[in-house]
Order: structure tokens, then sequence, then C-alpha cells
């Protein structure tokens, strides 16, 4: 699938789900010509189904883990890929998809140090944008 394709899919897929706006463009080269875009995509939809359906209730489940100061990480991972998305809440309840990056395979642990700034900035950025548009 080209980047194109799978552009398009994840725009069909995340149009109900709030993103930072620069989360497609770090999740699009994990992704397009990898040669596994279908099985991503599809378990991409089921863990985007249980974060909407669970809410914060989704780190029960394996795949979701809390990384503490409102932050949130959801592993997708197949033959072929392994990718973390961090992700937050918004006042509302409502999920907001904040960062996307590759995870190094045979890790025992994540190691979210450089990442976790990042996303909590973006969650920032999100939920000030968030209380502007309930003003």
């Amino acid at each position: 699938m080209n980047k194109k394709d799978v552009m398009a899919r994840l725009l069909a897929l995340l149009n109900n789900i709030l993103c930072h706006s620069v989360l497609l463009d770090e999740l699009l080269p994990l992704v397009a010509g990898s040669g596994f875009e279908a099985k991503f995509l599809a378990l991409f939809v089921s863990r985007l189904q249980s974060l909407a359906s669970l809410g914060i209730q989704a780190t029960v489940m394996r795949e979701f883990e809390p990384l503490g100061g409102g932050l949130y990480s959801m592993h997708l991972s197949g033959k072929g890929f392994n990718i973390r998305i961090l992700y937050g809440f918004l006042p509302n309840g409502q999920p907001a998809l904040l960062l996307a990056f590759h995870e190094r395979a045979g890790k025992s642990k994540t190691d979210y140090s450089t990442r976790i700034p990042i996303a909590q900035l973006r969650l920032a950025e999100m939920r000030k944008e968030f209380d502007h548009e309930t003003e």
C-alpha cells in the first residue's frame, strides 16, 4: 500500500477520533510501504474501538498502559511492526491521540523518557484548545 492509500485509510479511521496535528505525520512513515499495512490498520481499528467503548478503563487490557501524569500508551504489535501511540484524555473524557513511534523489538520495557515531555506538551495544547472552544 502506498502512502496516499495508507493516509486515506488513516484519515477515514481517525475521522471521529481526536488526534494531535502531527500524529499522522509520525504514523504514516511507520506504516506506509511496510507490507503490514492491512494488519496494522485492522489492529488499530480494534484498539480504537476498545478505547472508545472503555475510555480510561481500557488500561485494564494488556495492550494499554498508564504512564502517569494523565498519559497512556497503546501498544500495537504484530509480525513486522511494533508501534506505540501515546494518548491522554480531554476534560470531557474524550481520548486524544498524541504521539506515535516505533518501539524497538526485544525491549523488555519501553523507554518513554524522551517521548513523555512531547506528549505532555501536545496534551496541554489540545486541552487549551478544548477549553477555548467550550468557553
